[in-house]
């Protein structure tokens, strides 16, 4: 549980869908356009979002 409280999870809404405690994985920058990786905590399923069309990005503290 020590390791949980450390972490910082992101919420975000991309493409009018809202999701919730993802994990930052990476960032890329291909072809003129940003995309960033994130992993659910929980699922363990990866995203990648296209910067451009993420509408409400948050950090959020345990």
């Amino acid at each position: 549980m020590k390791q949980l409280t450390k972490t910082c999870f992101f919420e975000i809404v991309y493409d009018k869908q809202h999701y919730q405690y993802l994990e930052m994985i990476r960032v890329d920058y291909i072809c003129d356009i940003l995309y960033i990786t994130f992993k659910d905590f929980f699922t363990s399923e990866m995203y990648t979002f296209e910067k451009e069309k993420i509408s409400f990005l948050q950090k959020v503290f345990l």
